[in-house]
């Protein structure tokens, strides 16, 4: 079981921050909790929920992306203290103003990071991750504007920081 938090760099956002109209999807944070299982040889595979509170430049209050994802995860050389690891994750996504649902779609992430083992069951991790977003097209009612429309998908980067507690 474990906690992550980090800060959200939008990489590109011409879906939903179209021409023209203030974007809704700008710099923010990230909160997740997750739960995964490791076995011996370094695979890992597991669940987790996350959302993002990301600046909405008066669209929006915030926007927040929630994600429902699963995890598949590599440690290279698990048994030593510190060891790189892999990270694929790919899931639900719910996107709207302040925890309310305006559009639905799925997420993708690549990452790659590290872990220290604290103790023998702490482990302090930290990642740099590239998320990909997709959702449907919805309008934002404050300002008018029909998002989600133009482009393939929105990327974001995230820089992680975390802990596991092993149980």
């Amino acid at each position: 079981m474990g906690a992550e938090t980090g800060l959200v760099v939008p990489l590109s956002t011409n879906r939903l921050c179209p021409a023209d109209y203030e974007c809704i999807a700008d710099v923010g944070w990230a909160i997740g909790l997750g739960f995964s299982y490791r076995w011996a040889n370094g695979v890992g595979l597991g669940f987790g929920y996350e959302f993002w509170l990301l600046t909405a430049n008066g669209v929006y209050e915030t926007t927040v992306p929630q994600m429902f994802t699963g995890l598949l995860q590599y440690s290279f050389l698990p048994n030593r203290t510190i060891h790189p690891l892999l990270r694929l994750r790919g899931g639900f996504l719910m996107l709207g103003p302040s925890f309310r649902v305006a559009t639905i779609g799925g997420t993708a992430e690549i990452g790659a990071g590290a872990e220290v083992e604290l103790s023998s069951n702490t482990v302090f991790s930290f990642l740099l991750t590239g998320n990909l977003l997709r959702t449907q097209s919805f309008t934002t009612g404050a300002d008018g504007a029909f998002r989600a429309v133009d482009g393939a998908l929105d990327a974001m980067l995230v820089l992680r920081v975390g802990f596991n507690f092993l149980l």
